[in-house]
Parts: structure tokens; C-alpha cells; sequence
């Protein structure tokens, strides 16, 4: 990416996090975004497939080299525990 491109794409992410917590607009989209995500994220059928997801990639890391292979199945196991352990999130 060229210089001028980068200069860009760093006044853009400015631009947007400025609008989100500089304005009153913004923080209010912000809060209906954080809202609507924790909704989300609490609905035990989106926690099931988040569960089932971390099995499947538990279960395939073994076909990763060895030092890969250990840090998804510790990545795996840290997202099923979350979700075992609610207090934890």
C-alpha cells in the first residue's frame, strides 16, 4: 500500500472514532451497537454454535505443525470455558 493510501485509511479510522466518541450521534450508535452485540452474544443458541465451533477446531488442530496446533487447542479451550463459565466474560 502506497504512502498516500495509508495516510488515508489512518485519517479514515480517525475520522470514525472521533464521530463515535466525540459526538453525541456517535456514542449513542456505539451504545445501540454494544447492546445489540451483548444480546447477542447472551442468546444461548449463537453460545451453542460458538461451543460447537470451538469443539470442530479443537478437534481439527491436530492436522496443524506442533506449535500451532497447541495454541488453537488452548484457544479452543479458552472460548469453551467462557461459555461454561458465564462469570468469566
Amino acid at each position: 500500500m502506497g504512502e498516500m493510501k495509508k495516510m488515508l485509511v489512518v485519517a479514515g479510522l480517525g475520522a470514525a472514532v472521533g464521530y463515535l466518541f466525540g459526538t453525541e450521534q456517535g456514542r449513542a450508535k456505539l451504545a445501540r451497537f454494544t447492546d445489540r452485540a451483548k444480546r447477542m452474544a447472551g442468546d444461548p443458541e449463537v453460545q451453542q454454535k460458538v461451543s460447537d465451533m470451538a469443539g470442530q477446531v479443537k478437534s481439527n488442530a491436530d492436522k496443524l505443525p506442533d506449535p500451532v496446533s497447541g495454541v488453537v487447542k488452548t484457544a479452543a479451550d479458552q472460548v469453551q470455558s467462557k461459555l461454561d463459565h458465564p462469570e468469566l466474560r
